[in-house]
């Protein structure tokens, strides 16, 4: 998920934790906590350039930093930046609560990058697959919205609530000007705020923060409901040719809009040499969810390549054979290699240069990540 979303869920968890005595330096302790507790798994982007790009932060941003093993190393470092004394003083007569803060910081993050289509490996190195949510957006309004309102009302300073309130407003607003988020959600969202607002302010902080943290749990499981009925109709839909076999179906909803989801499905007909990406969009209740239109699900042109050539090249190629450790929905041309979910190999930031492999030495400083198409290349699963 996007640091916004990470901070606010930090915010919220700091409000939970504190007992109802907090003084002001222990407030402002347990805040920094939740928020950098909640943010810290992304400082995997410090040392990306290990490995040069692409693949640097292909393999290493939610790499390491996101398995459960990297948020115990991460756990120890918190815990010794608690020993400086000014910390220290702050946090000692509540350090047990600090220190389940600081766990539950660190833990939000891998749950919440786990929701989205990205995809984690939480349980390396038992487990070096990767696993997919495919249910919220990686930038949520929503849940910025339930989140926001609490932590508004909760900051210490009116000042502090108005400017972090007149931040989301601004945010949100520019997202529907610039028509990533559909009008009617900009609307709605506007609505929900002021509603929100008027229900939590006579509540008292801790009783905001747990209501604002329910929410974002049902709206978030109810997500994960939507996400099978979308499934349900793009297995049932004609999307590819006779013959074929669907290894994979990527998900997400669009912004703002959990009526409209944008869809994808990876096909393998090994008999005709071919496996098939299909986009489209899926409404999962009404057609009008994704705009005016008569169907629930449209598809564009598919994008059909052959399996031998991506054989042959993972095969004989280590960077793509590095590549394809990240890679969900491959594109392979003659020159580049890209991830449809991204752009794919003429742009966006999975795209890969190729070089002939006799020219180049091998990538520094690999993972160890289970590719997502081993159905498609033929590695072996475990």
């Amino acid at each position: 998920m996007d640091n916004i979303t990470h901070s606010l869920v930090g915010a919220t968890l700091a409000e939970l934790a504190l007992p109802g005595s907090a003084t002001r330096a222990q407030r402002r302790a347990f805040f920094v906590t939740g928020i950098v507790a909640a943010n810290l798994p992304d400082a995997d982007l410090v040392y990306t350039r290990i490995t040069p790009a692409p693949l640097g932060s292909l393999l290493h941003h939610r790499g390491h930093t996101h398995t459960i093993g990297g948020l115990v190393v991460l756990a120890l470092l918190l815990g010794a930046v608690s020993l400086v004394p000014a910390a220290r003083r702050a946090i000692e007569p509540h350090r047990a609560r600090w220190w389940a803060l600081a766990v539950a910081g660190l833990l939000s993050h891998l749950v919440l990058d786990s929701w989205n289509s990205y995809g984690v490996h939480p349980f390396w190195p038992f487990d070096s697959h990767w696993i997919y949510g495919d249910a919220i957006f990686i930038a949520d309004p929503w849940i910025w919205l339930v989140l926001a309102v609490s932590a508004a009302l909760n900051t210490m300073r009116p000042r502090g609530g108005a400017l972090l309130g007149a931040a989301l407003a601004l945010l949100i607003a520019a997202a529907g000007w610039r028509q990533v988020i559909p009008a009617i959600a900009v609307a709605a969202l506007a609505v929900a705020a002021v509603a929100l607002t008027l229900l939590m302010r006579p509540w008292p902080p801790h009783r905001r923060a747990g209501t604002a943290l329910g929410l974002t749990l049902l709206y978030v499981a109810a997500m994960f409901g939507v996400r099978e009925r979308v499934t349900a109709r793009v297995l049932g839909a004609p999307v590819s040719a006779s013959g074929a076999r669907i290894v994979d179906v990527v998900l997400s909803p669009e912004p703002a809009n959990p009526l409209c989801w944008s869809v994808m499905t990876i096909a393998v007909n090994e008999p005709v040499d071919l496996f098939t990406t299909t986009r489209g969009t899926v409404s999962p209740f009404v057609p009008s969810g994704c705009g005016r239109r008569a169907s629930a699900a449209v598809w564009e042109e598919p994008v059909r390549q052959s399996l031998a050539i991506l054989r042959d090249r993972y095969r004989s190629d280590c960077w793509v054979r590095a590549w394809m450790q990240f890679g969900r929905a491959p594109e392979l041309v003659p020159d580049a290699i890209g991830d449809l979910r991204y752009g794919g190999a003429r742009g966006g930031f999975t795209s890969m240069s190729l070089h002939s492999p006799a020219d180049a030495a091998c990538p520094a400083r690999i993972t160890p990540w289970i590719p997502p198409r081993s159905d498609l290349v033929g590695r072996p699963a475990g």
